[in-house]
């Protein structure tokens, strides 16, 4: 098996799909290189890559075009003609295994956490694992966090935050 890790972000929004009554997300990340070369002059190059992941994960509202993602998961290569420049291509397409959110320019996906009290500041991984409402080991969060707007944060004992979704 053939797996990568990406840190890219995102191009655009995710698409939730649905395919024989099975629901998945598409979305594209994008890395760009630049460098400069011995003559002075800079360059850059942008890799895209597509990406699957089955179901709808519960970090979808936040997979939005901007967002710095990281992805774990096995990759699958394909060769194709292009129907614009008539030219052979080649592309690649990642089936998600992990993926979490390293960070944003809104506060959907905040850079920095304040205890309940608002007391005291934590700075975050920004990453999201695990159920809502519940660590990664199905225990509650060892610690609730909010961010500046009000929206509520769990910290698992591994340092993993994750939204808590509407407690009733």
């Amino acid at each position: 098996m053939l797996n990568a890790i990406l840190v890219g972000h995102i191009g655009a929004d995710a698409e939730l799909k649905s395919s024989n009554g099975n629901e998945f997300v598409t979305l594209r990340v994008a890395n760009t290189d630049k460098w400069t070369s011995g003559d002075g002059q800079t360059h850059e190059t942008t890799t895209w890559v597509d990406c699957v992941i089955s179901g709808k994960p519960k970090v979808f509202e936040y997979l939005k075009k901007g967002q710095l993602v990281y992805i774990s998961g096995s990759v699958t290569l394909r060769v194709y003609s292009s129907a614009k420049d008539r030219c052979m291509k080649a592309g690649m397409t990642v089936n998600v295994q992990r993926i979490e959110l390293l960070g944003g320019k809104s506060d959907d996906v905040p850079s920095v956490l304040y205890t309940e009290d608002g007391q005291v500041e934590v700075k975050t991984r920004k990453c999201f694992a695990g159920e809502p409402n519940i660590d990664a080991n199905g225990r509650p969060h060892a610690r609730v966090l909010v961010s500046k707007s009000g929206v509520r944060f769990g910290q698992d004992e591994m340092g993993w935050i994750t939204p808590i979704q509407n407690e009733s």
